[in-house]
């Protein structure tokens, strides 16, 4: 299995958190035996609700990269 995280560091540039794609997600999940517990899946639906009928609730990445360089 190919895994490509992505991380999250705060401002010192310790890593503190990590993100993978849900196809990544299911293939490590299914091979684990694991099941997201239904208020996960809650907020995930949540957010993807948001991400659907929220102008501008996702921002790409160059444009924060400006306004944080800047």
């Amino acid at each position: 299995m190919d895994i490509n995280p992505q991380y999250t560091l705060d401002k010192s540039g310790n890593p503190v958190g990590v993100f993978i794609s849900i196809e990544e997600w299911q293939q490590i999940s299914q091979e684990l035996h694991l099941e997201l517990p239904q208020w996960q899946k809650d907020a995930l639906d949540a957010e993807l609700d948001a991400i659907e009928t929220t102008p501008n609730y996702l921002h790409k990445w160059e444009d924060v990269k400006k306004q944080l360089l800047a």
